[in-house]
């Protein structure tokens, strides 16, 4: 354990501590039990390991949708990261089209130094 020789953490966050490490271990000596385990193939339990942990984080991005709730703090990130930037985009490139056929249209800009003209 990291925090065994730390001396200003209460003796509850210690416990909890020490029952993680505990139980981290634990979980590391099965993990090599299995893995390391020479009769493995001889009984027919060959392929992959059943990783606990592996198999929860695939249930839960598969099924995210189904417990997914719009709230006010996925409105708003959405607004900001998607909807404003696209809104920001297409008003300034509205903006500068406008200008430019603006100048266009009055003669300010000749024939000659267009950008955009049929060849």
């Amino acid at each position: 354990m990291a925090g065994r020789n730390t001396y200003d953490i209460d003796p509850v966050q210690r416990e909890i501590l020490e029952h993680r490490a505990a139980r981290r271990q634990m979980l590391r000596e099965e993990y090599l039990k299995q893995h390391l385990n020479p009769y493995r193939a001889m009984a027919n339990q060959g392929g992959a390991l059943d990783d606990i942990a592996i198999n929860r984080y695939t249930a839960m991005r598969a099924t995210f949708k189904e417990f997914a709730r719009p709230t006010v703090k996925n409105s708003l990130w959405t607004l900001c990261f998607f909807v404003t930037p696209f809104v920001i985009a297409v008003v300034s490139a509205k903006y500068i089209r406008d200008k430019q056929e603006n100048k266009i249209r009055t003669g300010q800009v000749s024939y000659r130094d267009r950008d955009y003209k049929f060849k």
